[in-house]
């Protein structure tokens, strides 16, 4: 069966970021690269593993989705091609619109005292 290259990267918030290279089967998904990649047994991820099984043919929604190729949230089952970068997101700890509208509130509040 022919091969492809694929990467596989997680950044976490604390720690060494972790990048792996590797070469799969063209018939490989998005959750079975990161399978395969190691990441699990290397890195925190709670109960990640059972999320990509649970979710294997749900379609991507913007909130509470972990996993994508190239900043693009991909379904789990989606099959990868040669040169992709497959990515496990983490949750925002700090949601960027609160805190821009805090920040405008205190400015406010400032200009106004």
């Amino acid at each position: 069966m022919a091969q492809i290259t694929i990467s596989v990267a997680y950044a976490p918030s604390v720690g060494e970021p972790f990048y792996q290279e590797m070469t799969v089967s063209q018939s490989t998904t998005l959750a079975q690269a990161i399978r395969q990649s190691g990441v699990l047994s290397l890195v925190e991820l709670g109960d990640f593993d059972e999320w990509l099984t649970k979710n294997a043919d749900a379609t991507p929604n913007h909130k509470a989705w972990y996993v994508g190729i190239y900043s693009v949230k991909k379904r789990t089952d989606t099959p990868l091609v040669d040169g992709d970068r497959v990515e496990i997101y983490r949750a925002l700890s700090d949601d960027p619109m609160s805190r821009r509208k805090a920040k405008t509130k205190a400015t406010i509040k400032k200009l106004s005292s």
